[in-house]
């Protein structure tokens, strides 16, 4: 028998409301439009699970990793993970991304370098399988000074762009993950 494929989707930022909407949360932003487009509203219920908000629908587990900060994510998001665990089960983390500019976007293969991502090298310290990484542009400070870096990925997304986001990645990821897992 062949067993269906299901996709764990997890959104990675620093703890909500404090820092909702800052460039940092861009992955937990843009999981919250996805699960807008994907998810009848009436379902859009999460639970706590652990150190993270878990939505369950039938080919898809959306998870929210909101409670602790980005940098140990692996903490937060792994023990889920763990528990959803099957051959049958991929895993995509969408995360912000100071090499793309603002609203660009790349799903990049399990191999795929994790960039110096913090919150990615967290999880990938903690999990011994592949995951996929969605990665949402948040383009670079001019400085590279590391106070001005992280100064900036704390600050709040210009509306501009926050309407970008909602309007055009969203979309263009929900089509990027549809033609990777088209069982979603």
């Amino acid at each position: 028998m062949n067993k269906a494929r299901h996709l764990c989707l997890t959104g990675i930022g620093n703890p909500e409301p404090s820092y909702k909407g800052t460039r940092h949360n861009v992955g937990l932003t843009v999981l919250d439009l996805l699960i807008k487009q994907l998810v009848p509203r009436d379902q859009h219920v999460f639970c706590r699970e652990g150190k993270v908000h878990v939505l369950r629908t039938p080919t898809i587990t959306f998870i929210r990793s909101d409670i602790g900060f980005m940098n140990l994510s692996g903490r937060s998001v792994v023990p889920m993970w763990q528990k959803l665990y099957t051959d049958h089960t991929d895993y995509a983390v969408i995360h912000d991304e100071l090499s793309l500019r603002t609203g660009a976007l790349q799903l990049r293969q399990p191999q795929a370098s994790l960039r110096g991502h913090n919150g990615l090298r967290d999880i990938s310290a903690h999990w011994r399988h592949q995951y996929y990484k969605l990665a949402i542009g948040i383009d670079r400070p001019e400085s590279r000074d590391p106070q001005a870096v992280a100064d900036y990925v704390l600050s709040k997304v210009p509306q501009r762009d926050a309407t970008y986001i909602e309007n055009t990645t969203t979309s263009k990821a929900l089509e990027l993950l549809q033609r990777q897992f088209p069982y979603i």
